[in-house]
């Protein structure tokens, strides 16, 4: 039996996970696995009730667990994700983004890949802040921009064998050490043709012609600011779910933040769908059990039905569908397909 943590989160969070969960038990009994689910509370609620974020009991139980589900967290993100990514080494941040039938974008066609290292640059949370200064150290090695590129590369061999190096050495020379690990790691990959791009350029280049895209290579902050403008070109951010993976273990959550004031039922829980999609298609690769890969695109493909035929849209979607009226609706599209 696989051993899966959960972090339900704030605000939507607990709500769009536990309809998610439901989904994945049925799954299980449909294609033939067994997931444990084991709560790992943390987030703005767990904060207020026991003064901290990411308690040392939930710390244990993600950390002995296959791999973790989060939902959204609030204002705690920095002591809840960005701790766990820098404590357990999830030094790849996965963040695909595609036209799905049914989300108006002004754009088809797009299909892309944001692949982000994610345990270093200002985010490493290096920082000194007085009165009248603030100094933030901005952290760049040869090995994560080494092994990050690494994944860019395998990632883009897989698909359409293009890559795009996000930097900003013209201005901040740090950036220059990770452009020039990506390109020694470029000349492994002679199949790939590869580019590169000042993030500025690159912030341009998405809006008017995000489908010259196929994988792009960033560091983390970077990663981080391009992910949001990503989900604006494929139509809403409540369609990207995103993959926070190590060696040996891998964290799955949304893009998108916990929406305080928004009423759960009327939350999109695609995003949330599609973390645990990829949370699926990455244990059936590392535990070598083709049902869960299975399962994984028969969550997609659900998804992408009910998106298309535009009959339980979420209201952020258009429509007038509930968050459970349109998990139940994706149930009902795999129940026709397998």
């Amino acid at each position: 039996m696989l051993r899966v943590s959960v972090i339900k989160g704030d605000g939507i969070g607990p709500h769009i996970v536990d309809k998610t969960l439901e989904l994945l038990q049925w799954l299980g009994d449909l294609k033939g696995f067994s997931m444990e689910f084991v709560e790992a509370q943390a987030g703005d609620s767990v904060l207020k009730e026991v003064g901290t974020a990411l308690p040392a009991e939930s710390l244990r139980k993600i950390s002995a667990s296959d791999a973790c589900l989060k939902g959204p967290v609030g204002e705690t993100a920095r002591d809840v994700i960005v701790y766990l990514r820098q404590k357990l080494d999830l030094y790849a941040n996965i963040r695909p983004f595609k036209n799905y039938p049914g989300v108006k974008s002004k754009w088809s066609g797009v299909d892309f890949v944001i692949v982000r290292e994610n345990t270093e640059d200002l985010y490493r949370s290096v920082e000194d802040v007085g009165e009248d200064h603030a100094v933030a150290l901005l952290v760049v090695t040869r090995k994560g921009s080494e092994r990050i590129a690494k994944v860019g590369f395998e990632m883009a061999t897989a698909r359409r064998r293009k890559l795009t190096i996000v930097h900003k050495s013209n201005v901040v020379k740090s950036y220059l050490l990770f452009r020039n690990v990506c390109m020694q790691v470029a000349a492994k990959y002679p199949s790939v043709d590869v580019d590169e791009m000042y993030v500025d350029n690159a912030a341009y280049q998405l809006i008017i012609n995000p489908t010259a895209f196929d994988v792009i290579l960033t560091p983390n902050m970077f990663g981080d600011i391009l992910s949001d403008e990503a989900a604006g070109i494929v139509g809403t951010i409540g369609i990207a779910g995103s993959a926070n993976i190590g060696d040996s273990f891998g964290l799955f959550e949304p893009v998108h933040g916990s929406a305080p004031t928004l009423n759960p039922e009327q939350a999109n829980p695609t995003a949330q769908l599609l973390a645990a999609k990829m949370m699926l298609e990455w244990l059936g690769r590392t535990k070598k059990d083709r049902r869960l890969s299975e399962a994984a695109a028969l969550v997609e493909n659900g998804v992408t039905q009910v998106l298309a035929e535009g009959r339980f849209l979420t209201p952020d979607l258009g429509g007038k569908a509930s968050c459970s009226e349109y998990v139940d609706e994706v149930r009902r599209k795999i129940s026709s397909m397998a």
